[in-house]
C-alpha cells in the first residue's frame, strides 16, 4: 500500500501506521513480515504472507479501516494498493 501525506502529516501518519497495522499484524496468522518504507512525503507499506487468504483475513479485522479513519486528513491523495506475486527470490551471503 502507497501512502502520499501532507508534508504536516507525515510524521503523524507513519507513527499510526506503526501503531494501528504492525504491531496488530505481527500476531496475524500467517504473517511472515512486515515492512513500512518511508520517504517524505511518501510511505510504502509491504506485507508478506504466507498465503492470500491470510493477509485478506486480515484486512477483515479493520485494522485498515481505523487507520482510513484516522490518517485521512493527513493524507495528500487516497492510499493506492498493489498486490504482487514473489517471482524469485535470493539473499546473499550476507543475510542473516
Amino acid at each position: 500500500m502507497k501512502y502520499i501525506f501532507k508534508p504536516e502529516g507525515f510524521e503523524e501518519g507513519c507513527r499510526l501506521w506503526k501503531e494501528l497495522i504492525l504491531d496488530k499484524a505481527a500476531h496475524a496468522e500467517g504473517m511472515v513480515r512486515m515492512q513500512f518504507f518511508k520517504s517524505a512525503p511518501s510511505a510504502l507499506a509491504v506485507g508478506t504472507w504466507k498465503e492470500k487468504s491470510y493477509a485478506e483475513a486480515f484486512m477483515q479485522t479493520g485494522a485498515f479501516r481505523e487507520l482510513r479513519q484516522k490518517i485521512g486528513p493527513l493524507l495528500a491523495e487516497a492510499p493506492q494498493s498493489e498486490h504482487w506475486e514473489l517471482a524469485e527470490y535470493r539473499e546473499g551471503p550476507a543475510a542473516e
